[in-house]
């Protein structure tokens, strides 16, 4: 299942923290576009954040995504399911049929 996610850093976040964890962010936004969990990643233009669209098969492996973000404890999220559009007309579909 494919979940938007948009990230963006807390207000306050020291400079300090940020320069030390960004990179290690970076390297694994990296590794998860290697393996193919990212499916897009887009940077906030004028903000300190991102949105990530995460291709993940269960909740346990979401919850593992997200919480191994260097900058986890350093971040909100706001986490949106998300579905086809195909899927979207059938459900759709079966809704007006009743």
């Amino acid at each position: 299942m494919k979940f938007l996610i948009l990230q963006r850093i807390r207000s306050g976040t020291s400079i300090k923290i940020l320069a030390e964890l960004t990179p290690a962010q970076l390297k694994y936004i990296e590794e998860l576009q290697r393996k193919g969990k990212i499916e897009k990643y887009y940077h906030l233009v004028g903000q300190q954040g991102h949105m990530l669209i995460i291709d993940s098969s269960t909740d346990d492996e979401l919850s593992k995504i997200v919480s191994e973000d260097p900058l986890f404890f350093y971040s909100r999220r706001k986490i949106y399911p998300l579905t086809t559009f195909a899927v979207h007309i059938k459900h759709f579909s079966e809704i007006i049929k009743d």
